[in-house]
């Protein structure tokens, strides 16, 4: 049975400030623990979080919100619209 996470977050949190660092961190523990991690599919703790659990074999996945025109973050394996 596959265990997956799914972290919705602000999109505020830029590369290099601490809410993004402990997201990427978050990300990552999940990965290696082997949870799928799925994500609104954005920048900030969304981003971060996919970027954290990206071992090779893990599953990025996103269930993307059209409320406005950003544009989803890349390498993610699945995308859900």
């Amino acid at each position: 049975m596959e265990r997956i996470i799914t972290v919705f977050g602000s999109s505020r949190p830029r590369e290099n400030e601490a809410d993004y660092e402990e997201a990427m961190a978050l990300g990552q523990a999940l990965g290696e623990a082997g949870f799928a991690v799925c994500s609104g599919g954005y920048g900030g703790v969304m981003e971060a979080v996919s970027r954290g659990a990206r071992a090779p074999a893990q599953e990025r996945m996103v269930l993307p919100r059209n409320f406005s025109s950003r544009r989803s973050i890349g390498g993610l394996t699945q995308k859900f619209a």
